[in-house]
């Protein structure tokens, strides 16, 4: 997303719509998993986030 949180509480945007703000060039983020994995909540898989964006968002669209 093309919105900080900062200039969001501030309300100061440079996108001129809301899809020219959620536009985005689709990244694959991996991270090698450990051996073994200690925290206590089950590790975050790539692409969790997917869900939460609007439908045509992962498109590159600028």
């Amino acid at each position: 997303m093309k919105l900080r949180l900062d200039r969001v509480l501030q309300e100061s945007y440079e996108a001129d719509s809301v899809e020219e703000a959620l536009a985005c060039t689709p990244v694959s983020i991996e991270f090698e998993k450990p051996e073994k994995w200690t925290a206590p909540y089950p590790k975050y898989e790539s692409g969790w986030w997917d869900s939460f964006l609007p439908p045509g968002s992962q498109t590159s669209k600028v």
